[in-house]
């Protein structure tokens, strides 16, 4: 089952904005009886409008509105997840559907801009790397948040799953595996400890890798959806694919580095536990 994620890690423009835009929205969707995935259906129509909007992005005008649709759409997606765990309506689907939902809205916007600059076959080979990078990046960050989330919630086995499902659900439910929710030696360690190896263990491992999984914002939705603006502002859509393709996949491997670090906590020392024992090993 999938979690709330913990605030700890939640960027900033989702902590103080666009994730209270959407608990504050989250009464009224429930008394008008809306299914998680019109949500999510709403806020891909905002992503596509977003893409219309940067067709003109020249004019800024109209490349601050692609901003505040896509924005938009990010309170849609906070909102139907949310939705979905108020009324019991999550599903394998419902996850697909957003993550397609998701994905459609980056690739209008980085088709819209391509076909819309003046060089456009170079502006669409710069767009599909990015996009591909985009892909990759994407399905580490989720899968890292995912295992950071089912291990706060006491869960040290990654999320199975189902393998039905057509051909696109099995290829997003692998890519999620082999990019970061997957069990790894510190979720053994945590299986087989006692209740209070198992606490000094957590206590070890979670501020590090919360303190990595925030400085990892820009490989998060809204971190790109800025950049884009940023970048379409400072006259220049290329610079947005430049940032992606090797600023982004950069922060990756380095924040790759620092979990993994983070997880290979020492076996406890033979001499009794005290107080000492959580902050040397912090």
């Amino acid at each position: 089952m999938d979690n709330a994620r913990p605030i700890e890690i939640e960027p900033f423009s989702n902590r103080y904005g666009i994730h209270r835009l959407a608990v504050a929205m989250l009464p009224w969707a429930i008394r008008m009886g809306l299914h998680p995935n019109s949500i999510t259906m709403a806020g891909l129509g905002f992503g596509l409008l977003a893409g219309l909007a940067y067709l003109n992005w020249a004019d800024w005008r109209f490349a601050t509105l692609g901003l505040v649709l896509m924005l938009g759409w990010h309170v849609m997606d906070g909102l139907d997840g949310k939705l979905a765990r108020a009324t019991g309506k999550s599903s394998d689907f419902g996850r697909l559907l957003d993550g397609v939902a998701d994905y459609s809205t980056f690739v209008t916007v980085n088709l819209a801009l391509a076909f819309s600059h003046d060089r456009p076959w170079l502006a669409l080979g710069l767009a599909v790397a990015s996009g591909l990078a985009h892909a990759l990046q994407s399905q580490f960050y989720e899968g890292e948040r995912a295992t950071y989330i089912r291990r706060t919630a006491g869960q040290f086995e990654p999320v199975v799953r189902p393998a039905a499902g057509g051909f696109a659900e099995r290829l997003y439910n692998r890519g999620e595996a082999l990019l970061g929710n997957r069990a790894r030696p510190l979720d053994a360690q945590l299986q087989a400890a006692s209740s209070a190896e198992r606490a000094r263990l957590l206590a070890a491992w979670r501020p590090r890798a919360a303190r990595t999984l925030k400085l990892m914002g820009p490989l998060s939705a809204n971190g790109r959806t800025f950049a884009i603006w940023l970048a379409v502002m400072a006259g220049e859509p290329m610079l947005y694919w430049a940032w992606e393709i090797i600023m982004l996949t950069l922060l990756a491997l380095a924040a790759a580095r620092s979990l993994r670090q983070a997880e290979r906590v020492p076996p406890a020392c033979s001499a009794p536990a005290n107080e000492g024992t959580l902050t040397s090993n912090a």
